[in-house]
């Protein structure tokens, strides 16, 4: 009878012991979630006119000295803008929720890639001369068509190493160690710490991430961003538009990291 009562002991203990386990296991392996909806608001981009709006008088006999200016669309790079809502929630493995938080105004980051697994153990910055992992900017930038001498290329792009620190899953970016750049608010162009964008990688992807713009304690109104209306995020990534590859469209596939 003891040998039986001892035994019995025995199994609920280890069965406790492994539960604990178990959740430090869950409890280790919190990682940047897929996003689950993404709403297509709109999109667009210069208008490409055959006439012109513009006009300079021409008189015989003269030789006249003009400067232009115009624009050009970018062949590498596309932007998403918008709002995030998220939940904190307490849930299983089949989505079964024991508990939520509706969280309208989230902290964190969002993550896009090309790839659609990312190894978020590796995470770290991009580094251009590939001491980071198997890649340099030239091989990054020829995975989107980029010449080296491009003036939108990655590297005459995120110019700055003056990120924000900020934790993705388990592993710190550490303050002013990855490229980085501000896209742009009306009026007043780039502004540091307003629409951060900082290149990661996880030594085979690279990782487009911009910071939430809802990071600051206490903060309830969204800032003004380039089209001067408010937005919890402005983010830019890498595409191949260049002559050829035109009406190539990439799928890109995003993560969230909210709190």
């Amino acid at each position: 009878m003891n040998n039986r009562k001892n035994t019995t002991i025995f199994i609920l203990g280890f069965l406790a012991i492994l539960s604990l386990l178990t959740v430090f296991v869950l409890a280790d392996s919190d990682m940047p979630y897929p996003v689950r909806y993404i709403e297509n608001v709109s999109s667009s981009r210069p208008t490409i006119s055959n006439t012109s709006d513009t006009t300079q008088w021409v008189a015989a006999g003269n030789v006249s000295e003009i400067n232009l200016t115009t624009i050009s669309t970018t062949k590498a790079w596309a932007g998403f803008y918008g709002n995030i809502t998220g939940v904190l929630t307490l849930e299983d493995s089949l989505g079964y929720v024991f508990y939520n938080w509706t969280t309208l105004e989230p902290k964190g980051e969002i993550y896009a890639s090309p790839n659609t697994t990312i190894g978020w153990l590796e995470i770290s910055c991009f580094e251009f001369d590939g001491s980071a992992g198997n890649f340099n900017v030239d091989e990054a930038e020829s995975r989107f068509g980029i010449q080296d001498d491009d003036e939108d290329g990655i590297n005459e792009t995120f110019t700055d190493d003056t990120n924000l620190e900020f934790r993705v899953g388990t592993v710190t970016i550490t303050a002013n160690t990855c490229p980085a750049t501000n896209t742009y608010t009306l009026g007043s162009q780039k502004v540091d710490g307003d629409f951060e964008n900082v290149l990661l990688t996880d030594n085979d992807a690279l990782i487009f991430t911009t910071i939430i713009e809802n990071n600051e304690v206490d903060l309830s109104a969204d800032i003004n961003g380039f089209d001067g209306r408010p937005h919890d995020f402005q983010l830019m990534v890498a595409e191949n538009g260049q002559d050829g590859q035109e009406d190539t469209l990439t799928p890109y596939y995003f993560w969230a990291e909210i709190e």
